[in-house]
């Protein structure tokens, strides 16, 4: 047999020719024609069947005093061969359409693609390593989110039994400071609670049961991906590639639409009627069972000083100055400390350092990533640094060179977000990789962007800035500005938070005050700060599980650095 893809010597004779149907199954027949159609050798029996059978019995046929003496062995294996097309049942896939991100047979070619720019499968079908890749990142994102989602849905059931915890213990106080003549009105207001705990825990069972069968889903087709990619099955894994992505893009959907139409949009409590020991008689309710809505951006915030967390560690040197903070948990926060070079995990529940790794240059902003993973802002090295994080504590991982100044950064469906240099200043989006893909730095945008973050939906930036004009601005993925706010009073701004109303919490430093803008960058009402005693606000994180805010400030006047975490739960009024 002829090395694969290669064509025989002209000079051989027609014995050295063979049945390219019969190879592909391991047989060697001599060669009695050729099929123009499908441009192949075929033996007698072979050629006789091509006559009869549909699919080929309009192909020109030639004999063998009429068939070229040449051949090219078909280098595609017996199980790489392609799929039939859903439209033509006959008909092989064997061509992409790239303006449609379809795969064809030659029928769709000729009546749906005759102006398409089409590419034939096996030619390439080979090259697909970066795409399968990207597709299997994807695939992986989708299923950290599922499972993410699953771990929400049973934190929150858990959440729910201690919150009705709560409320019957509430009832049941109140019960005793009346007599056995409201016995019913109790029974009535318990299944008022039962019930909306029921329709809430029904809720997150059906994200958890809808988000394991599209991680099962997923799982199954990456298995498949990656098998047919060791085999080799260049072909099949080119076109199941294509059916994975059509599928992937309905499941991201699915995802999304699982989480809306199962939002837990309540909490419930018990808010008792003291009036009725009183008028018992002349009152026929028990009391009320309340609801909170979702909060919303139209509701003003209280917020209520709770605590300190402290920072400092044995090893600390010098005084800190928390730059950076991100929740990891309900009940862990990383902290990023600029003078002491390192980076903490910190217990906010037993008020404990976990552990803590020091850098090589001073952090700017700690950001997390998916798979127990931290990005840190390096400046001074014009790098990000990653850290991979555990109980155990941190190790350095990798390092990206952005070869710019980078101050805030901010994580969003693999890509990172990175605010750079001041007079001027840019923003560039680049890959984990290191890749840059975007960079926003057209003259006037920023001077001097210090932190990003992306709002929930994943639709916009927020990035403040805080050289000379003094501003917060909403930008799309296109660098295109939405919205300002630069109302003058308020100076660097530094850290944002989005909570789960869609506003934003704007740290300002040098004017001692947080600030609460809308989605469009318009003041919202806020309260509690003003007995606060907010000295230098720079970093702030927030937990929306139990609405708790945390915010590095200065621990007394007149210093420079801010060297406190205080705790502050919100509410919405």
């Amino acid at each position: 047999m002829e090395v694969p893809g290669k064509l025989a010597d002209s000079s051989d004779q027609d014995s050295n020719l063979i049945c390219l149907p019969c190879d592909r199954d391991g047989l060697r027949e001599s060669v009695y024609g050729f099929c123009q159609d499908c441009q192949e050798h075929l033996c007698e029996t072979c050629f006789k069947h091509h006559k009869r059978s549909r699919p080929s019995r309009n192909h020109v046929l030639l004999g063998r005093d009429e068939m070229p003496k040449n051949q090219k062995i078909d280098i595609v294996g017996p199980d790489d061969k392609t799929d039939f097309c859903a439209n033509h049942k006959d008909k092989s896939l064997e061509f992409y359409c790239n303006k449609h991100r379809k795969v064809a047979c030659y029928v769709c070619v000729t009546l749906e693609h005759k102006l398409c720019d089409v590419d034939y499968i096996p030619d390439i079908s080979g090259s697909v390593s970066d795409e399968i890749r990207n597709l299997i990142t994807e695939m992986e994102y989708l299923v950290n989110k599922c499972k993410t989602n699953m771990e929400n849905a049973k934190a929150a059931t858990h959440q729910l039994d201690l919150n009705y915890k709560k409320v019957a213990e509430d009832i049941k106080l109140f019960r005793k400071e009346i007599n056995d003549c409201l016995d019913h009105m109790e029974i009535e207001v318990n299944r008022k609670v039962e019930a909306l705990v029921h329709t809430a825990k029904l809720k997150q069972e059906n994200v958890n049961v809808a988000c394991g069968e599209i991680v099962e889903e997923v799982n199954c087709s990456q298995l498949n991906l990656n098998y047919l990619n060791e085999e080799n099955k260049q072909n099949q894994l080119f076109i199941e590639m294509k059916h994975v992505e059509d599928r992937l893009s309905v499941l991201t959907c699915k995802e999304k639409q699982i989480l809306e139409d199962n939002e837990l949009e309540v909490d419930i409590e018990f808010t008792p009627n003291k009036k009725i020991i009183e008028l018992l008689k002349t009152e026929n309710n028990f009391g009320s069972v309340s609801q909170y809505g979702k909060p919303s951006a139209d509701k003003a915030i209280y917020v209520q000083y709770k605590g300190t967390v402290s920072v400092k560690s044995s090893s600390d040197e010098k005084e800190c100055d928390v730059t950076g903070l991100v929740m990891i948990s309900s009940s862990q926060i990383i902290v990023a400390d600029r003078i002491n070079r390192n980076i903490k995990l910190i217990d906010v529940e037993i008020g404990a350092l976990i552990s803590e790794i020091t850098l090589s240059s001073v952090p700017n902003d700690v950001i997390s990533l998916p798979q127990n993973k931290l990005a840190v802002a390096l400046p001074g090295e014009k790098c990000i640094q990653i850290l991979s994080y555990a109980n155990t504590g941190m190790t350095f991982d990798r390092r990206l060179d952005v070869r710019e100044s980078c101050y805030g950064i901010a994580y969003c469906q693999d890509k990172l977000v990175v605010a750079c240099n001041y007079s001027p200043g840019k923003v560039i989006i680049m890959n984990l990789a290191g890749k840059v893909l975007n960079e926003f730095d057209s003259p006037g945008l920023f001077v001097g962007p210090k932190k990003i973050v992306i709002s929930r939906d994943e639709k916009f930036l927020y990035v403040s800035d805080c050289f000379f004009r003094q501003k917060c601005v909403k930008m799309d993925w296109q660098g295109n500005t939405i919205n300002v706010y630069d109302e003058p009073g308020y100076e660097s701004p530094f850290g944002i938070q989005e909570l789960e109303d869609g506003t934003f919490l704007v740290c300002y430093r040098d004017s001692d005050n947080i600030v609460r803008l809308s989605g469009s960058c318009k003041k919202c009402e806020m309260k509690g700060f003003e007995k606060a005693n907010l000295c230098r606000p720079r970093a702030v994180a927030y937990c929306d599980r139990d609405h708790t805010l945390y915010v590095s400030l200065a621990s007394e006047k007149g210093k420079r650095v801010s060297d406190t975490i205080k705790v502050f739960k919100v509410k919405w009024m």
